[in-house]
């Protein structure tokens, strides 16, 4: 749905079956954006890469000079997991404001706690467990 902001002219292909909820489906046709199901065999451009069109497996093609993909993302790490830490709806660890987890003393930055894929918030989120950290552990020492 964020696409939108940029084009109006969009259409899903999912390369293969669409697992959409029939919610998912429902908002898609509110913003006029087709569901293509079926598997993508190549893409297809201009010798100087400028995508022209995908080619599905049936060869039909579909003209596009775009193309956002996702190759989603899910922890591959079990130790957040062996470690008793909670987990958001999308597989992310769930942290607040200062990164710490629910296990005490443990805190996370980056990808594996949010959905936003950008060193530059990851860093951030870096700092601000950073800062957490060293707060926890002057209160510990009873310096603050």
């Amino acid at each position: 749905m964020m696409l939108t902001l940029w084009s109006n002219d969009l259409v899903l292909c999912t390369d293969g079956p669409a697992e959409l909820s029939g919610e998912q489906r429902a908002r898609l046709a509110h913003h006029n954006i087709p569901v293509r199901a079926e598997s993508i065999a190549r893409l297809e451009g201009t010798p100087n890469g400028v995508l022209e069109h995908r080619v599905f497996v049936t060869e039909e093609t579909l003209s596009r000079r775009a193309l956002f993909f996702n190759t989603g993302q899910a922890q591959r790490s079990p130790l957040f997991s062996t470690l008793g830490c909670d987990f958001t709806g999308k597989g992310g660890i769930r942290s607040g404001d200062t990164e710490e987890t629910n296990v005490p003393g443990l805190y996370v930055a980056g990808d594996a706690s949010r959905d936003v894929q950008f060193v530059i918030v990851a860093a951030s989120e870096g700092v601000q467990a950073a800062v957490a950290i060293n707060k926890a552990l002057l209160r510990e020492d009873g310096r603050c």
